[in-house]
């Protein structure tokens, strides 16, 4: 069941929901000596299962893992329906509509997801970018600043990327074109798609080396969901280029 239309712009409220999770603005490199991250990432369903198994099935209730408090996640809905990203304990939905649009909406508690990825982090630390990262540098600049930052890069950890994109390329799935046993390309074709040359928001997601094919693709140690509240957009992230300037936080010890 799909949760009735809010009474007020979508895009104000996700931009509330954003302006609530502002970080501590902690800034302070940490100890030499890696440490855990203060945070428990849980994961329901795997990217694995879903393209070769088919198991598009409920992996996880939302409603059973949030609030967190101070839960972020992101994931696909059950019948892969659409996407699903959590901001600070807010569920926000995605669904593909036929004309080609998106129906980007507040959620309810029972709304399903096939695949979902989960932490609470009540605080945050920030490092501004001083350069542009481009797609095939994130997960790299990314484990560089858990190091620099004393957290343990082999841990699962929650991200988020505050401030200018380029060349963003985002899909939502649309379960109801996907045949069955169809790979990451296939999924993206039953998708609605679409790229912007510059664009303003949030990225919210997790770095993770040790969860390829489980709620990261093969290869990739990222998996990211944009927020555009002003469009408003909110899809899975096939590809980005992080301006110079942009803020990534990470969970504050």
């Amino acid at each position: 069941m799909r949760a009735r239309r809010a009474s007020v712009p979508v895009g104000a409220l996700l931009l509330s929901s954003i302006a609530a999770c502002a970080p501590s603005g902690e800034t302070a490199a940490g100890s030499a000596r890696s440490a855990p991250a203060a945070v428990s990432v849980r994961s329901f369903g795997a990217l694995r299962a879903i393209m070769h198994e088919g198991q598009t099935g409920p992996a996880v209730r939302i409603g059973d893992v949030v609030p967190g408090p101070h839960a972020f996640g992101v994931g696909a809905l059950s019948e892969l329906r659409g996407e699903v990203t959590v901001v600070d304990d807010a569920i926000w939905t995605s669904y593909a509509r036929d004309d080609g649009t998106l129906d980007v909406r507040p959620a309810g508690a029972e709304e399903q997801a096939a695949l979902f990825v989960v932490a609470s982090v009540a605080r945050w630390q920030e490092a501004t970018l001083d350069a542009d990262v481009p797609d095939g540098q994130i997960d790299a600049r990314i484990e560089a600043l858990l190091r620099e930052r004393g957290i343990d890069a082999e841990d699962a950890v929650p991200v988020q990327v505050r401030g200018s994109f380029r060349d963003l390329s985002w899909h939502v799935i649309d379960g109801r074109k996907l045949a069955p046993g169809g790979g990451h390309a296939d999924h993206v074709r039953a998708s609605v798609s679409g790229t912007l040359p510059a664009a303003e928001g949030t990225l919210v997601g997790f770095f993770s080396k040790r969860h390829h094919g489980v709620f990261t693709h093969m290869g990739s140690n990222t998996h990211f969901h944009v927020v555009l509240p002003e469009r408003p957009l909110m899809g899975h992230v096939d590809s980005v280029t992080l301006a110079r300037g942009a803020r990534v936080l990470l969970p504050a010890r």
